[in-house]
């Protein structure tokens, strides 16, 4: 008879098994031993355990993160299918995000009323809130987009079904993170952006249970994913975030506001097309194999919500002569 192996129970022995990186590895350095990126810069504020996981390209920090810890006995345990573990790191990440957001935010609006009189004009003055919040999120969703581990992350997601359970979740914070603020931060929000910011909120928390390394695109699990891609693509279109707030300080009629505009409108057409075209896809295939369920049919009501302003906000776009357009030419 062949003795079955035995189970492993120091835990020190199955990190040191896990850990692909030295102590004396240099802090730019990922655990794939490519050089760090500023999308990786996320990964070094907030180090999970200090190490690689589960084959996620996380950077080397030699610090343990403990915080799962303190919130174990509050979530229910872990699962083939639900991840407490990534829900508690989700919690603690957007809200560290969310507070260096904030601090940003107000940061930018004192300093820009400083130097730049066409702001410090602005009317009526909440405005400025809505400006500021705007410009963070532009930012925040270039600097995402400039990392080729983020576009090599996307192919790997859609076409190999490959998702990289901290990288990708985390992402979503520095997406949720702005629009968490502009809750609390911007005065006076229409009603279908309140709701647009809850819903995203809401669908990361979701994800973030998720044990998005399960094979599939049925149920729950589907939903999940393409909740990630909905926000993958629309973290292409930071420059429709800089136009809507540059829109209100400058005029429209400016050489450089018209090529914003135009740059603007191409993209976010281009990733939308992209986007309805995947979910369309996703849905026909689900009905053919007969797989509709319950969280499916549940996903459409807000993702149709979010399709609809997608729409509102591309014939906005497209027509300068609306007057919607003309209020912002004031």
């Amino acid at each position: 008879l062949v003795q079955a192996p035995a189970i492993i129970t120091d835990t020190s022995v199955t990190q040191m098994a896990v850990a692909p990186l030295n102590s004396s590895t240099p802090w730019y350095v990922c655990s794939d031993g490519s050089l760090m990126e500023p999308f990786d810069l996320l990964h070094l504020m907030f180090p999970h355990r200090g190490r690689d996981v589960k084959g996620d390209n996380v950077c080397f920090v030699p610090k343990h993160f403990t915080f799962q810890t303190l919130l174990q006995d509050i979530f229910p345990l872990n699962s083939e299918f639900f991840t407490s573990d990534d829900l508690v790191d989700s919690i603690f990440v957007l809200c560290l995000t969310s507070c260096l957001t904030t601090a940003g935010i107000v940061a930018l609006k004192l300093i820009w009323e400083r130097v730049d009189p066409r702001f410090a004009a602005i009317s009526p003055p909440h405005k400025k809130w809505y400006v500021a919040a705007n410009i963070a999120k532009a930012f925040y969703l270039a600097v995402m987009s400039i990392s080729s581990k983020y576009a090599t992350g996307i192919y790997n997601c859609i076409f190999l079904d490959k998702y990289p359970r901290l990288e990708i979740k985390r992402s979503g914070h520095l997406y949720v993170a702005t629009d968490l603020v502009a809750l609390f931060l911007v005065p006076k929000l229409p009603r279908s952006t309140i709701l647009h910011h809850v819903a995203t909120t809401g669908l990361l928390l979701m994800v973030s249970c998720i044990n998005l390394e399960i094979k599939g695109w049925a149920g729950l699990l589907g939903v999940s994913k393409m909740c990630l891609f909905y926000g993958m693509c629309s973290t292409y279109c930071y420059l429709v975030n800089a136009f809507l707030a540059l829109r209100v300080i400058y005029p429209v009629s400016w050489r450089s506001m018209e090529v914003l505009c135009k740059l603007s409108l191409w993209i976010y057409l281009a990733c939308c097309a992209v986007n309805w075209s995947v979910h369309l896809f996703w849905l026909g295939g689900l009905v053919l194999q007969w797989e509709l369920s319950l969280p499916v049919l549940l996903y459409t009501i807000p993702i149709a919500s979010m399709v609809n302003d997608d729409i509102k906000l591309i014939k906005w776009l497209m027509n300068l002569d609306s007057p919607m357009a003309g209020d912002r030419k004031n």
